[in-house]
């Protein structure tokens, strides 16, 4: 007797697997991105594009076994468990290598803090830290869509702002701990005065502009990620995190900074007090002598300013290393 054969059309078993793998995948999904506009448009072109391979391979298989009833519906939830297993293979190795990536800036941050603590070249040692967080975070984007992409976009944009702010000051930094600035035996004409003032309002500026930068950082990453729905978990993650990590560091970073901005400050008055004062003091010998006991009594008030300007930035510096 010839089997019975009929058109191909999907079983009640077909679909009902069909919308478990939907749902668990919108979940998901949905779940990680938040539910807007592009999420859902994005999720149900994956869910159409997805649905095609084993409609394909099931109408294939049903042509090849001459239209058999259950011949291509057999296929379809093969292929869909095939996909499902695949699918969820591929979460796991994203997963894995956003967890490497995590561990990877983690291991760099302390990398860091070893090299500041060993007095290394601060430039040098953060410019090799940055280039492993950006790194990390272009794996974690390449490894992510959506609105989650984004936000790891954005958190690339935000660390890249971070890095030129950084690179500034230590670079200001660096120019006032050179052997020239206040070295009394150079400031004996108007051209290195110049210099030096010039030298020091820049660290000054400088300063200033990270303690503003610090001050607004997180307004600055909100403001990047306006466009990302706030259910976002990637961005609710990001931003728990630099919430944590500013209710640690503000206490120690506000008075750190604030010290390098006085210590700005009161070496430009000890070089423009001297700079006003030519002519009543002599470097010779390498000692400094003054013409009157009340220029000589102004300046070891200054100098000794400067000496406990020192001292705080050391005792504060060791303190934020640690906080990092």
């Amino acid at each position: 007797m010839e089997e019975k054969k009929i058109g191909f059309r999907l079983s009640k078993v077909n679909w009902i697997l069909a919308l478990i793998v939907i749902g668990i995948s919108a979940l998901i999904f949905l779940r990680r991105d938040g539910i807007n506009g592009f999420s859902l448009g994005y999720l149900f072109g994956s869910i159409v594009t997805s649905a095609i391979i084993p409609l394909f391979f099931a109408f294939i298989v049903w042509l090849i076994k001459g239209k058999k009833p259950y011949a291509g519906t057999y296929t379809f939830n093969i292929v869909l468990v095939l996909m499902c297993f695949g699918m969820i293979k591929e979460l796991g190795a994203i997963s894995k290598e956003k967890t490497d990536s995590v561990d990877s800036i983690t291991k760099s941050v302390s990398e860091y803090k070893d090299k500041i603590n060993n007095e290394e070249d601060g430039i040098d040692a953060y410019q090799e830290h940055i280039s492993n967080v950006d790194d990390g975070i272009s794996k974690m984007i390449k490894n992510s869509t959506g609105n989650e992409q984004e936000v790891y976009k954005n958190l690339q944009k935000f660390t890249s702002i971070n890095s030129s702010i950084m690179i500034n000051w230590q670079k200001s930094v660096d120019s006032v701990a050179q052997e020239r600035i206040l070295d009394y035996s150079l400031l004996n004409n108007q051209q290195e005065f110049e210099y030096q003032i010039g030298v020091l309002k820049y660290y000054k500026t400088q300063s200033e502009s990270y303690k503003n930068h610090f001050t607004n950082r997180k307004s600055i990453l909100a403001d990047l990620n306006k466009n990302i729905p706030k259910g976002n978990l990637t961005l609710k993650g990001v931003m728990t995190g630099i919430n944590k990590k500013d209710s640690i560091q503000k206490p120690i970073f506000e008075p750190f900074i604030n010290s390098h901005i006085d210590y700005s400050n009161d070496l430009l008055e000890i070089v423009e007090f001297l700079q006003d004062n030519q002519g009543k003091w002599e470097y010779k010998n390498d000692e400094l002598t003054f013409s009157t006991v009340e220029i000589e009594e102004k300046y070891s008030t200054l100098i000794n300013k400067i000496a406990e300007d020192e001292n705080r930035i050391n005792e504060l510096t060791d303190k934020l290393i640690e906080v990092m």
